[in-house]
């Protein structure tokens, strides 16, 4: 079988979001392919990719800037189609081989269309519309997104696929995270130091991670830990701006840290010496950041809506994220009971056992090869 590849998003091991899902999945299934008899994989990119092309793997490149997969991808799949065609990311080109599988991440646009442009709604709208009509399965990373296209598209239960996204822990010595306490600005200048006091969150500052009520879960959560900051790490996004906002307006600029974009070793520092992990987002494909904090052996507050109770099972303690008196409350649980924070941390580190790389490659390559 060949099965050919959209590897249009395949990033390196500093890429984020769908492009580190491409080069994960993608170099999952480059490993499984490796071991049949009869498969072999093209892989359709808009570079070269530096990867060996010996034998059983092929890359394809398709030189073109503008429309590369509604112009270019579909030119190839009717020109030489491969047997199988895996998009790992929401776009199908308009011509497809006999069998398409496409990993759809969220609907995030759907809950919260202010956060997105009317061209980028209409965008992913019609993209996700798309792939129901035309795809003959539809990977998704959770039972949330799953039970957002059906109800959303109307999409068939039968053709969806749950596969869980694998784990990758940060991989920082306690050499270079003691480095970054020494040399770093972000805490040099906000005075963060190994036995400061603080909350901690890391993602992108938007509206749909719901930090507004974070800032204002704090501020209840602060009159009596006086001691305590909160540190919203990330770059800016839709919605930062009413975020910063909201903290003038409480007078907090002296008790919430806002460095920006952070380092590995910076966020590895700020995960080590955190009191708790904060993540009480209105929505997530899937929740990386829960289980990096997992892995950091820290307590987490988290939403109880979309796929969060899903990824961290019972390991979390879970708010309603549209009620800051509900956040505020979970905060001192965290802080002030020693015991619960201690039982979470340990259900934590057992559920990260449930996320591999491994694991979504064999479940994929399976799907496709079927």
């Amino acid at each position: 079988m060949l099965i050919g590849i959209d590897a249009s998003r395949y990033g390196g091991e500093l890429a984020t979001g769908v492009e580190h899902y491409s080069y994960k999945i993608i170099n999952g299934l480059l490993k499984e392919i490796s071991k049949s008899k009869d498969d072999k994989a093209v892989l359709y990119a808009k570079k070269s990719l530096g990867l060996s092309e010996a034998g059983k793997v092929a890359v394809k490149v398709i030189d073109r800037k503008r429309l590369w997969t509604m112009k270019g991808l579909s030119k190839e799949m009717k020109e030489h189609p491969s047997d199988v065609l895996f998009v790992p990311s929401h776009v199908l080109p308009k011509t497809l081989p006999e069998k398409s599988v496409i990993m759809i991440h969220d609907v995030a646009f759907k809950y919260l269309r202010k956060a997105y442009s009317w061209m980028q709604y209409r965008y992913l709208d019609w993209s996700t519309k798309f792939a129901v009509q035309n795809a003959t399965t539809i990977l998704v990373p959770s039972e949330a997104t799953k039970s957002d296209l059906m109800h959303f598209y109307k999409c068939p239960e039968e053709k969806i696929e749950v596969v869980y996204h694998g784990f990758d822990p940060l991989e920082v010595s306690s050499k270079e995270i003691d480095k970054v306490y020494k040399e770093s600005d972000v805490f040099k200048y906000f005075g963060i130091r190994r036995d400061s006091k603080y909350v901690f969150f890391v993602g992108r500052l938007e509206s749909k991670k719901n930090l507004e009520k974070l800032v204002e879960a704090f501020y209840d959560f602060s009159q009596t830990h006086e001691d305590f900051r909160l540190v919203l790490a990330g770059t800016r996004g839709v919605g930062a701006d009413r975020i910063i906002k909201k903290v003038r307006k409480l007078r907090m600029a002296d008790k919430v840290v806002i460095p920006g974009y952070i380092t590995d070793p910076e966020k590895a520092a700020l995960y080590k010496y955190c009191s708790v992990f904060a993540f009480p987002s209105l929505y997530e494909g899937f929740g990386f950041p829960v289980l990096e904090a997992f892995h950091f052996d820290k307590p987490v507050l988290t939403s109880h809506v979309s796929c969060l109770p899903e990824v961290a099972g019972d390991a979390a303690h879970y708010v309603d994220p549209y009620d800051p008196d509900s956040i505020a409350m979970g905060l001192e649980k965290l802080v002030d009971d020693t015991g619960y924070a201690e039982k979470l941390v340990s259900l934590g580190k057992e559920r990260l056992k449930e996320f591999t790389w491994e694991k979504a490659s064999k479940q994929t390559y399976k799907i496709l090869t079927s």
